[in-house]
């Protein structure tokens, strides 16, 4: 049975019509059908017993002649159909191969009995055009006429379909066309009718309109097809650590890996109250929902990436949530930034989009990426903007703001590293920017719950049924444990604050028998040591490949291939290119050398150290570019180059290697590092790359190993020098800086409002430590710095925050925003309040005791 014909239904009204189930109880059929009455019996294919369906809508007479019934029961088994796809025409074009369905008078058999049509039709949209109908012109030849009235009688109510989607209802045979023309409605019409969105609602129906361009009818079968390589490509992602559980599989179902994280939309100058409502932090999905085009930055193993593959899989299999129902059925086209830098594409063509993420798919129609953008179905994401190289990321940008101008319709996100472009980059295109949040206490959990139930579901593939059970036992006592830990330990939960990084710790945790590195750079570093070292022993691999290399040994050949992406700024290279990077390699690693070509070592690197892997069949790259970026220093460090690497100081995708630089480097080198970073920031031409290098220069100051005092000094200062920020930017990079920064922060008592505001923000994001410098903020005069003030909680602890903060300052000329039952608990501490606002659910008793005895200007309770 067809995906349309298990939606055909007999109606049996005064008349014996047709119709279409839209959900399991909602039946859509003619309204003369019915005639007058309240209700209709319903007949589906195949089932035995009819059902009483009641009208819950029904179209203005003699303008849409449509009617909603509502089933006593589910009209088929199991109780639930797809998602229906409902469409409108773009253009005014002949449609071909169209279908229509029903049970006409013409098809019934055997004394009266019912039997279904499937009709092929040619729909002429201008034919109908001023009467806001469809013409279909049957492709077969006219049925016969009756002595007692049309051949067609009955099909009234029957669905029109243009591939899978929904196009029309049939109302009329048209006179005058011997039996060939037929009319329908435009289910635009009846969707777009008064009172039906209300009625089919309260039915839990939510119909989105899709436009249809009807040149091409291979499109429909195509997209099928393009849809099931969407979800096999990105419908599972490698989770780290899992590679190492007993089987060579790391891959895990992203519905099970996908984890929701929240994220910061900026104030929406649309909407009156903005400036006095603090940005809340909400789920990524109800942000998406309602922006078509956004850039989301985050840093790195900050989820980006894993949310396109969920976007594009989910999008694709119209299986979203209800936040993001307007993304479900549009066409994913994967733009994976650092493909376009291997494949050499600089401005990809429509044309060009589905084959630069190399889907599984045959080649598409001629044309269809270029309908499906002009019919606004499609939804570009556009991955790892950062990993373009600088100069190249000026014409991405005005090759995507003229794909936009000319597509306006098409939905766009955008994903990047935090630094990488400035915040208004594309705001003259309409993308509105969010910042995905570190993840919370609550997440971190959830992350640790879900990594540990995806190695227990690994040693389903384990041949011993007892070695998978202990296994398994001992994964719960490890996660268990895992879990107190992060309740307990401070600076670890800081560590996990990224998925990568809470991976990471997830198997390290479980290697080292919940021994646990205290720092970012050494979580890499055992990290590194865990894949390279004796990964293949403790899995009781031998040497498939004949290559038995050490761990230092393997260090050197990544390093050799890390580093040379780094200098080209590129994140994928091919296999050829690897190979000759390696021959440089092991020139000095003669043990290597005798074991084999350099070729055969790059097989082994692919297949064994899961550092390495083969994306296509010439698409070499790192599982993350934070471990390229780490190799890359070691290569540099060790092969005495810091002075180049100081040279690109000023080169954002260079950064990131410098701050890995310094946990690698001695104590004379970590001198040189830092001296060159200051020299470069006193000397550097312009605000930002002043502002840029003096933080980086702060950042390694605090990763070094060892630093003296002068140093130290030094560099700090130059950041004092710096004054307030002035920019979104600027702040960011204040904030890298941990609570380390709070000495050199300007003090509040003369400073200006507006810088006063960015400090603030600053303070926002370095917790508890803060605490006494916001205080001294919270004193301001300006009411818009002490408002920015009290923004600040729910960024740290609540009591504490209410107790040295909030109890202190001025509040009757302040609008105070509530939302958690920890925060309203603090409104007895606090002074008089200008206005307060309410958010969430919370207990009457419970407000009746923080409000008793205060007197406020206004008090808005909102859900």
């Amino acid at each position: 049975m067809t995906p349309f014909e298990n939606r055909l239904v007999a109606v049996l009204g005064v008349r014996q019509g047709s119709g279409v189930l839209l959900t399991s109880r909602l039946v859509l059929t003619a309204a003369h059908v019915l005639g007058d009455e309240p209700s209709a019996m319903v007949a589906v294919p195949g089932e035995r017993e009819v059902a009483r369906c009641t009208r819950v809508w029904t179209g203005a007479p003699g303008d849409c002649d449509a009617a909603l019934l509502v089933a006593e029961r589910d009209l088929v088994p199991g109780g639930s159909v797809p998602p229906l796809r409902y469409g409108t025409l773009g253009r005014a074009g002949a449609v071909h191969d169209c279908q229509v369905f029903g049970f006409p008078q013409v098809q019934r058999f055997a004394e009266d009995q019912l039997e279904a049509v499937q009709v092929l039709c040619t729909l002429m949209p201008t034919s109908g055009w001023l009467r806001e109908r469809y013409v279909l012109h049957s492709r077969h030849h006219p049925p016969r006429p009756l002595r007692d009235g049309s051949p067609w009688a009955g099909l009234s109510g029957g669905p029109v379909f243009s591939g899978p989607v929904l196009l029309g209802m049939v109302i009329e045979d048209r006179p005058g066309w011997q039996h060939s023309a037929i009319d329908a409605i435009p289910i635009e019409k009846i969707l777009l009718s008064p009172g039906f969105s209300s009625s089919a609602l309260v039915h839990g129906l939510r119909p989105a309109l899709e436009a249809l361009s009807p040149e091409n009818p291979a499109d429909f079968p195509y997209e099928d097809l393009y849809a099931k390589a969407i979800k096999a490509r990105y419908s599972r992602m490698e989770v780290f650590g899992l590679d190492d559980l007993g089987s060579n599989e790391n891959s895990w179902d992203l519905d099970t890996a996908y984890l929701s994280l929240e994220a910061l939309a900026p104030r929406r100058p649309d909407r009156p109250d903005s400036a006095n409502l603090r940005p809340e932090p909400q789920r990524i999905e109800e942000l998406l929902g309602s922006r078509p085009r956004a850039v989301l930055r985050g840093e790195a193993g900050a989820g980006k990436t894993t949310l396109v593959w969920w976007l594009a899989s989910h999008a694709a299999c119209r299986t979203l949530p209800e936040e993001l129902a307007a993304l479900n059925g549009l066409i994913p086209f994967v733009l994976p930034m650092r493909s376009l830098t291997a494949q050499g594409i600089t401005t990809p063509t429509p044309a060009l989009l589905p084959t630069i993420a190399r889907l599984q798919v045959d080649e598409a129609p001629s044309g269809w990426a270029g309908r499906v953008l002009e019919a606004g179905r499609a939804l570009l994401l556009v991955d790892g903007l950062d990993e373009l190289p600088q100069p190249e990321r000026g014409p991405a940008r005005k090759w995507l703001a003229d794909l936009l101008r000319m597509y306006p319709d098409t939905r766009c996100l955008v994903t990047v590293r935090p630094l990488a472009v400035e915040h208004s980059w594309l705001a003259s295109e309409g993308f509105e920017e969010l910042q995905l949040l570190p993840m919370s206490d609550g997440d971190i959990q959830s992350f640790v719950a879900a990594w540990h139930q995806a190695a227990r579901l690994e040693c389903d593939g384990y041949a011993d049924t007892a070695r998978a059970d202990q296994e398994r036992g001992r994964l719960t006592a490890l996660e268990r444990d895992l879990a107190q830990e992060f309740q307990r330990n401070t600076g670890l939960r800081d560590l996990a604050r990224t998925p990568l990084l809470c991976a990471v710790i997830c198997a390290l945790h479980r290697r080292r028998q919940g021994l646990l590195p205290r720092t970012r750079w050494h979580l890499y570093e055992a990290a590194l040591a865990m894949m390279l070292g004796n990964r293949d022993a403790h899995r009781h691999v031998g040497s498939p490949e004949g290559i038995d290399v050490t761990i230092e040994d393997s260090r050197q050949l990544l390093q050799r291939i890390a580093v040379w992406l780094v200098r080209n700024g590129r994140a994928e290279l091919s296999r050829e290119q690897a190979v000759h990077q390696l021959e440089h390699a092991m020139k000095g690693l003669r043990r290597v050398r005798e074991q084999g070509s350099a070729e055969r070592v790059l097989t082994h690197l692919l297949n064994r150290s899961g550092l390495l892997q083969e994306r296509t069949a010439d698409s070499l790259q790192f599982i993350h570019r934070t471990f390229q970026d780490y190799l890359a220093a070691k290569e540099f460090q060790d092969s005495d180059s810091l002075d180049e690497l100081l040279g690109h100081a000023e080169e954002e995708q260079w950064q990131d290697v410098i701050r890995l630089v310094i946990g690698h480097c001695g104590r004379g080198e970590i001198q040189r590092v830092i001296a060159g970073l200051i020299a470069a920031g006193d000397s550097a031409d312009g605000r930002k790359a002043r502002w840029s290098l003096r933080t980086l220069a702060a950042e390694c100051a605090i990763g070094a190993a060892y630093l003296d005092d002068a140093q130290h000094d030094a560099v700090w200062e130059g950041v004092r020098g710096l004054g307030p920020p002035a920019t979104d930017q600027e702040v960011e990079l204040l904030s890298s800086l941990g609570p380390d920064v709070l000495p050199v922060l300007p003090d509040p008592e003369r400073l200006a409002a507006e810088p006063a505001q960015y400090v603030v923000s600053v303070l926002s994001s370095l917790g508890d430590a803060a605490l006494p410098l916001l205080k001294r903020y919270g004193q301001h005069e300006s009411e818009m710095v002490r408002r920015r003030v009290t923004d600040a909680w729910g960024h740290v602890d609540t009591r504490a925050f209410a107790e040295q903060v909030l109890a202190n300052m001025r509040l009757d000329d302040i609008r105070l925003v509530v939302s958690s039952a920890e925060a309203l608990a603090q409104i007895p501490l606090l002074g008089p309040v200008g206005s307060l606002t309410v958010r969430g659910s919370h207990m009457a008793d419970s407000i009746s005791r923080s409000l008793t005895g205060r007197s406020l200007r206004s008090f808005e309770p909102r859900q």
